[in-house]
C-alpha cells in the first residue's frame, strides 16, 4: 500500500515539473520569440511635392523613421479637391490647375494589421511654356574655357533649368563640363541649350547657338 502511495506521489511530482516546463515555453514564445519583436512603426511621411504644374510630376515622399519596418508608400486620389488627377506609381497626372487631395498609405505602417495614412493637399499651377532662350555674352570666343549663361523667357516659365550639350564640335575639340564650354583649337561649333518639358509635359524646348573660336595667342608685332 505504501509503495503504491509513493508511486502516486512521484507521478504527481513529475507531472508538476512537466506543466511548469510547458508554461515557461509558452511564455517564451509570446515574449522574445513573438512576431512583433523589432517592429519599427511609421511616424510620418515628409518630402512630398505639394506644389506642382499641370502635367505628370513625381510626388516624392520619404517615410520617417528611415528604418521603419514597412516603407512602401501607396498613393491614391481623394474626391476632396476641385480638379481631377490620376496616379501611377508615385507620379501624379493632372490636366487642369486647381487643388488635388491625395492619400499616402503604408500598409502595416503602424503595426501588423494597422496601416499608416496621411492626406496631402497638392496645389496644381497652370503650365507656362518656354518661349525663348537668349545667350548672355559673345559667341566670338577664344580657345579655352567659357561659362555658358542664358536667360529663359518668360521669367515665370514652369521649367527653366538649362542643360547644355555640344551639337557639332567642328575642329575645336569642344566639350562641356559643369556649364562651362571648353575648346582646344580654333574653328566653329554648335552648342544646344535644352529645357526638359519646356514646351509641354514630355516635350523639350531647345535652341542652338553658333560659336566662332579664335586663337588666344596674340599676333606678333609687325617687323620694322
Amino acid at each position: 500500500m505504501k509503495s503504491a502511495m509513493k508511486l502516486i506521489k512521484i507521478a504527481a511530482l513529475l507531472a508538476g515539473f512537466s506543466m511548469a516546463g510547458c508554461g515557461n515555453l509558452q511564455s517564451g514564445s509570446n515574449g522574445s520569440g513573438g512576431a512583433d519583436d523589432g517592429f519599427v512603426p511609421v511616424t510620418n511621411i515628409t518630402g512630398v511635392n505639394t506644389s506642382v504644374t499641370v502635367g505628370t510630376v513625381p510626388l516624392g515622399g520619404r517615410v520617417v523613421p528611415p528604418d521603419a519596418t514597412n516603407k512602401t508608400i501607396r498613393w491614391s486620389v481623394l474626391p476632396d479637391g476641385d480638379t481631377e488627377g490620376t496616379i501611377s506609381g508615385n507620379k501624379l497626372t493632372t490636366e487642369w490647375p486647381g487643388l488635388v487631395v491625395v492619400m499616402a498609405t503604408v500598409v502595416d505602417g503602424k503595426a501588423v494589421g494597422e496601416n499608416y495614412t496621411k492626406k496631402f493637399n497638392i496645389s496644381v499651377d497652370p503650365y507656362v511654356p518656354v518661349t525663348s532662350i537668349v545667350f548672355r555674352g559673345s559667341m566670338n570666343i577664344e580657345v579655352g574655357d567659357v561659362d555658358l549663361e542664358a536667360v529663359v523667357y518668360p521669367y515665370n516659365a514652369s521649367y527653366t533649368d538649362i542643360v547644355w550639350s555640344v551639337k557639332d564640335a567642328g575642329t575645336t575639340g569642344a566639350r562641356i563640363k559643369d556649364d562651362t564650354l571648353i575648346t582646344w583649337a580654333t574653328g566653329t561649333l554648335w552648342v544646344t541649350a535644352t529645357i526638359k518639358n519646356g514646351i509641354a509635359d514630355g516635350m523639350d524646348f531647345t535652341t542652338n547657338f553658333f560659336f566662332i573660336v579664335s586663337d588666344s595667342t596674340p599676333f606678333p608685332p609687325p617687323s620694322p
